[in-house]
């Protein structure tokens, strides 16, 4: 019986190692300013809870014309805290799903990886483009989000969503700086 070669070897393994370490350091930082931006940009007009939730604003209404209203400022006043609703219940989707969340680790995982080699893979005495693994890794990755049930997530937090987000943004009055807003374009 012969012993199996290993891929690397280990001069390249630590190369490999050492580049991995290197781009996660870089990536991290460029994720953490990209998380910097986006509170700046999107995040500043986060609304307050009060504001969000005063009690002294909310009324039934039946009228499809005043709902459509409320909605068009609502939507546009509220839309951070909106945008928050909808990416916790994202979150709260991936977590309560342990398969889809393997699946999403293993996609970034294994994207990641191909992206970090250098040329053509060779196992076995076969080689492999990295088009060709992107490819067939593509196509492993869509199966494995089928079973994962990543359809039933998608529909899940945009039913979740919509529910949330239009039922406020219809109970919810606009207010006073919204009646001025509507004469000044007038």
């Amino acid at each position: 019986m012969s012993t199996a070669e290993p891929l690397l070897s280990g001069a390249a393994a630590q190369h490999v190692g050492n580049a991995m370490a290197a781009e996660a350091e870089s990536r991290f930082s460029s994720g953490l300013n990209t998380i910097k931006k986006f509170r700046q940009e999107k995040l500043s007009n986060l609304r307050p809870l009060s504001d969000f939730f005063d009690k002294n604003r909310i009324s039934f209404t039946t009228s499809f014309g005043e709902i459509s209203k409320r909605w068009n400022y609502n939507l546009q006043y509220f839309g951070a805290n909106y945008l928050l609703i909808v990416l916790g219940l994202a979150i709260y989707a991936v977590i309560t799903n342990w398969w889809l969340l393997f699946t999403i680790a293993f996609i970034f995982g294994g994207f990641y990886v191909i992206s970090r080699l250098n040329g053509p893979l060779t196992i076995g005495g076969s080689t492999i483009s990295p088009s060709s693994l992107y490819a067939g890794y593509a196509g492993a990755s869509l199966i494995l989000l089928l079973f994962s049930g990543a359809t039933g997530a998608i529909f899940w937090i945009i039913g979740a969503a919509a529910i949330v987000v239009l039922g406020h943004a219809a109970l919810l009055e606009p207010g006073i700086e919204g009646e001025f807003g509507a004469d000044s374009q007038v």
